[in-house]
């Protein structure tokens, strides 16, 4: 049910921005006068969202998502000078405007204002303050391991980029949550050959140099595509739900992710192991 929910709440979302685009002779300073909000604080939660959800973005890539094209030429075609009769009615209500910081409750959710502009006018397009994520007392230590498979990127033909955005993606999350503290202890780039990467994985499993192996690449159905292979070859008990909900999760964003056929389980040496696509 959660999932229809959610599905449902973007169709919503995606009737909005296509009537904002349609609409285009409404200005954003009559939706601001009127509602509170503008097209401009619609691409900042969508931009605020990104920074939550671990999907970094620039801001401009979430004015395009709302806008259907870049804004500079969104404004060019369609922004019109305000009045004075409107900048007078935006400027009264500025009493009212909701903090820029969102406000949290209980387990750190943000909740909404109760009264005036959007929770993000006027904040920093390049910097939103997501809400922090919830996280039970204590704070875990994890050591991490990243394993890029790709022919190319292993004779240089072109620099490793997805295991530096693991790095990257599980630094952000730590920062979030404030209850863990990974450690990359191991990070490598291999061919994609199926005995490479499963005496790499062995290696660091059998020697419990790390708690936490990512790979990346290597998770499609090319005929060198052999990561999922070698992975469950050293699998003690694989983890299906959890390769399930992290290709639905991403389907939101690149629906070709469910494509991918990455496996998760935990090794005879307690190692969790997940496949990330490339």
């Amino acid at each position: 049910m959660a999932s229809l929910t959610v599905q449902m709440e973007a169709y919503a979302f995606r009737e909005l921005v296509a009537h904002l685009q349609w609409r285009s002779d409404v200005q954003n300073i009559e939706l601001m006068n009127l509602a509170g909000f503008c097209r401009n604080c619609l691409a900042k939660w969508y931009h605020a969202g990104t920074k939550v959800y671990g999907m970094p973005m620039e801001y401009d890539q979430a004015c395009e998502k709302v806008y259907g094209e870049p804004y500079s030429d969104w404004k060019k075609k369609h922004q019109k000078k305000a009045t004075e009769e409107q900048m007078a009615i935006f400027e009264s209500s500025k009493d009212v405007h909701a903090k820029t910081a969102p406000k949290l409750g209980p387990g750190g959710q943000a909740l909404g204002p109760s009264a005036g502009h959007s929770s993000v006018c006027g904040q920093d397009c390049d910097a939103p303050v997501p809400a922090p994520l919830p996280h039970s007392e204590g704070f875990g230590e994890a050591r991490i391991a990243v394993l890029t498979a790709s022919d190319r990127a292993s004779k240089g033909v072109y620099s490793d980029e997805s295991g530096p955005a693991i790095v990257e993606m599980v630094s952000s999350f730590a920062e979030r949550s404030g209850s863990l503290s990974p450690q990359l202890v191991q990070k490598q780039v291999l061919p994609d050959d199926e005995e490479a990467i499963f005496e790499c994985l062995k290696g660091w499993s059998e020697t419990k140099s790390c708690d936490v192996i990512f790979t990346t690449g290597g998770t499609g159905f090319g005929p060198r595509d052999v990561t999922p292979e070698a992975t469950r070859r050293i699998l003690a008990r694989t983890a299906d739900s959890l390769s399930r909900a992290m290709a639905w999760q991403t389907s939101f964003q690149e629906p070709h992710s469910i494509l991918s056929r990455g496996v998760c389980g935990i090794t005879k040496d307690e190692v969790l192991i997940v496949n990330l696509p490339g």
